[in-house]
């Protein structure tokens, strides 16, 4: 295994602070907070490289929101001078270090990936069964972000990065929240993205390597298996409980474990996949119905032009050409407003 020193000094650079902080600003360059930071930029960076470099530097508290995503999530948002700290030792450190090392069929937070190829991978994996054969099993991590163990997560970054100043910062970075003593990494944080992967990778590894699970996919805390028996499946599931409760300290949710037959397609990511097309969820049409009567009823709470661009980026990557006709028809104010949603489909 590869391991990696004199890492510190690179982040602690006034260039490797004022990249950090323009991926910061991207997107949120009217937030309050970032026109606050940016009227005295080089101040703040000087004063920022300072603190890394005296290794002063300490996390200040996160401010607690919620998000409907769609289901009720706390997210931690740390303050903008953090975000920048976070950024650089992301960029320069984290995805430089692992991210070659991740195997292929995880998908989150990972440049390249996402959702939309996660959904075509496991398509192409249902395809390899002919029609009457073939399960998916889908797993869940409980509570997965809140269960990450401190000194576990800690001792996987050290084995590759043996530079003292640069475990020191991710220490305090990873201490710096808590859902319970030792445990826990904040929905929020760019490096809770990283620490999330690095941490799963470990169950990457142990089903590609240990197991031979050949049709295996992960997204963030979602686990995806496919096989032609059933049994097998089960009793990889049973494999992968044991080393995750073992090696990680994680759970398996009782409740979400899902075996399906491919020929009934899967739910997945936000959409419904089979061997031969896509299709987006019910409940998904359903809320954009409600949205575009808000829109034309003059009741519709944001920014409209924005929510049907999310629409058409969510159905490009299904077979929506027939529905988003439908929908046209049903709202005749879109073709004036917005041209024909069902030609960017």
């Amino acid at each position: 295994m590869k391991t990696y020193t004199n890492l510190y000094q690179q982040i602690c650079t006034f260039p490797a602070l004022y990249r950090a902080y323009q991926l910061c600003r991207k997107g949120k360059h009217e937030r309050e907070y970032a026109i606050e930071f940016e009227q005295d930029l080089e101040e703040n960076l000087l004063g920022l490289r300072d603190e890394l470099v005296d290794e002063r530097w300490h996390p200040d508290a996160y401010s607690q929101f919620f998000v409907e995503d769609p289901k009720r999530r706390l997210i931690n948002a740390p303050p903008f001078p953090n975000r920048v700290v976070h950024h650089v030792v992301t960029d320069v450190v984290l995805t430089p270090i692992w991210g070659p090392t991740f195997i292929f069929d995880t998908f989150a937070c990972i440049k390249g990936r996402g959702t939309h190829v996660a959904v075509r991978r496991l398509q192409r994996f249902m395809r390899r069964h002919p029609e009457g054969s073939g399960y998916v099993l889908q797993l869940d991590v409980k509570s997965y972000f809140a269960s990450v163990d401190h000194e576990i997560l800690l001792s996987l970054i050290a084995k590759r990065i043996r530079d003292p100043q640069m475990m020191h910062l991710i220490r305090l970075i990873v201490e710096s929240y808590e859902d319970s003593p030792g445990t826990g990494i904040p929905l929020g944080n760019l490096t809770s993205q990283a620490f999330a992967n690095i941490y799963l990778h470990e169950l990457d590894m142990f089903a590609k390597h240990d197991l031979r699970v050949k049709e295996y996919l992960r997204y963030m805390d979602d686990i995806t298996l496919v096989h032609a028996d059933k049994a097998q499946l089960w009793a990889w599931r049973d494999e992968i409980e044991a080393f995750l409760t073992g090696r990680l300290h994680l759970r398996l949710h009782s409740v979400k474990q899902t075996l399906t037959p491919v020929d009934s397609g899967v739910k997945y990511l936000g959409y419904m996949v089979y061997r031969d097309h896509i299709r987006v969820l019910a409940r998904n049409v359903r809320r954009v119905h409600k949205r575009l009567r808000q829109m034309e009823a003059g009741t519709f709470e944001g920014d409209a032009r924005a929510s049907i661009s999310s629409w058409i980026g969510y159905t490009m990557h299904a077979d929506c050409y027939g529905l988003n006709c439908q929908i046209a028809e049903r709202h005749p104010f879109l073709r004036v407003a917005f041209g024909p949603i069902e030609a960017k489909s």
